[in-house]
């Protein structure tokens, strides 16, 4: 690893990795089930397909999954090591066995070393990758300027695999711990996005007149 790739893999400090500490009332935005089926079928890279299933299953910030090393996979405990994230903390988050699956593919194809890194791209060149597919797979609108733009980002990827976990029943406490996220408020934002387990248990509580 070169002192120029470090850099341009530095997961701290960017514009890109503060989306979700931010304050204020605007909710973030996220894919709904169907569209993450559309955004996986459009991509056809196994290389991009690795990195966006980190950030949309495992939660990962856009630097965080640029950044990963190959022997930050481990398959005994099913989980991602997240080394020096935002804050300049490590932490693990857990991992698919999908994903572990196609990293052992990818990793056995390309002959990688545990200190290499998974990916042979940037952040820059990974977020370009997710506006690409998103666009591809039809999660765009024309702008006023007649460009076709769409509302998918990196970042997206990560508001939907919190209010994902939230929709899954995972306690809120331990969704922190997975997403990284500097304190419990800032995971709490995505309870207000997770619109079908509340409106599921509303039908519950509500089924008998109560």
């Amino acid at each position: 690893m070169s002192q120029n790739d470090d850099e341009k893999r530095n997961v701290k400090n960017s514009e890109d990795d503060d989306e979700d500490e931010s304050e204020g009332l605007v909710l973030p935005k996220i894919l709904v089930y169907d569209e993450i089926d559309l955004f996986l079928l459009a991509i056809e890279d196994l290389e991009d397909l690795i990195a966006m299933r980190l950030m949309l299953f495992s939660g990962l910030r856009v630097g965080e999954a640029a950044a990963v090393q190959v022997k930050d996979i481990n398959a005994e405990t099913h989980s991602v090591f997240v080394r020096q994230g935002k804050g300049s903390k490590d932490r693990y988050a857990p991992l698919d066995v999908g994903t572990i699956a196609l990293c052992q593919c990818y990793e056995s194809s390309r002959k990688l070393k545990p200190d290499e890194y998974l990916f042979d791209m940037t952040k820059r060149t990974l977020q370009n990758r997710v506006t690409q597919t998103a666009i591809k797979a039809g999660l765009s609108y024309v702008n006023d300027l007649g460009k076709q733009v769409t509302w998918v980002h990196a970042h997206t990827l990560r508001h939907t695999c919190a209010t994902w976990q939230l929709d899954k029943g995972i306690p809120l406490p331990m969704v922190q711990n997975n997403m990284g996220h500097s304190s419990i408020e800032v995971t709490q934002i995505y309870l207000h996005l997770n619109i079908r387990q509340r409106s599921q248990k509303y039908s519950d509580a509500t089924r008998f007149g109560i």
